[in-house]
């Protein structure tokens, strides 16, 4: 097979995967929407009712934003576990790529989980969204440097190797910390 073959199938394999993820976002985004627009909704109602603000109705609004919250911290986790470096290579794995196709593949995994996940950052607090970001650009820059160091005619088996050694320099994954923080801040939310 020639590269541009090889180049065409994976592109052939990745516009179903892509649409996927599109569409997925795109229903995520609309139920995350109708889902604001209720308790909106909900609030004006008990707000007409009630001129002041009673702690009854303050206490079912947390009953129902809770286990959005509870889900978008484990979505987040799960994402943050999915582009750990190691689970990225052993999940897409593929020996019969060249390096450049694998880091292509492993980037955009990426992005597509971390678009699949965006609407979450509505549920938790601003420094745990920054962490999970960040835990995600590190992971991309330890792909692409572990790319750049490498020949032209390295193989998928050479660039997982070289993000190995660099991930296995660091004392955690880029994504340990923001798993940790997460925990923690869904910690204090179950235990008040």
């Amino acid at each position: 097979m020639t590269r541009s073959e090889i180049v065409f199938q994976l592109i052939c394999y990745m516009l179903p995967s892509i649409a996927f993820f599109g569409a997925a976002y795109f229903f995520t985004l609309k139920w995350n929407e109708i889902q604001r627009d209720k308790l909106k909704t909900q609030s004006a109602l008990a707000a007409k009712q009630q001129t002041t603000v009673s702690q009854p109705l303050i206490n079912e609004n947390k009953k129902l934003f809770f286990p959005m919250q509870v889900d978008a911290y484990q979505r987040i986790v799960l994402f943050l576990e999915r582009i750990a470096p190691n689970n990225l290579i052993m999940r897409l794995n593929n020996p019969a790529l060249p390096a450049r196709v694998f880091q292509q593949v492993l980037l955009d995994n990426i992005r597509s989980e971390y678009e699949h996940n965006l609407a979450q950052q509505i549920f938790v607090s601003q420094d745990a969204w920054h962490l999970a970001k960040s835990s995600k650009d590190d992971t991309v820059k330890i792909i692409n440097m572990a790319a750049t160091n490498l020949p032209a005619t390295a193989t998928c088996i050479d660039l997982s190797r070289a993000i190995f050694e660099i991930t296995a320099q660091l004392n955690n994954q880029p994504t340990d910390r923001a798993i940790l923080y997460l925990k923690g801040e869904l910690s204090k939310l179950v235990n008040g």
